[in-house]
């Protein structure tokens, strides 16, 4: 229906996708870490991010936080990576 609506190319279409795509995936990771950070305390009391460190125990779902963020990041490299590069037209230094 959006296609229809603003007459995208199969690029731009696919650009957009991509995009709303990303666009979820922050919102909910954004969502998530508040969740977190509230239900750990950090966001009450932000002193208990650093006290005995480096021997701190990580609860579960701040360890998963952590490697689902992680993942996502070793994931965004290579695609980064291989993307065709653009030529940007316009003002250079």
């Amino acid at each position: 229906k959006i296609n229809r609506r603003l007459h995208l190319s199969k690029v731009k279409l696919s650009r957009f996708n991509e995009s709303g795509q990303l666009a979820a995936f922050h919102l909910a990771s954004m969502i998530w870490s508040l969740y977190v950070a509230a239900t750990e305390g950090y966001l009450s009391s932000p002193k208990t991010l650093w006290e005995s460190y480096p021997h701190v125990y990580l609860p579960f779902q701040v360890k998963f936080f952590y490697l689902c963020q992680l993942a996502y990041w070793l994931h965004a490299l290579p695609e980064l990576y291989f993307q065709k590069v653009k030529k940007v037209r316009g003002f250079s230094l």
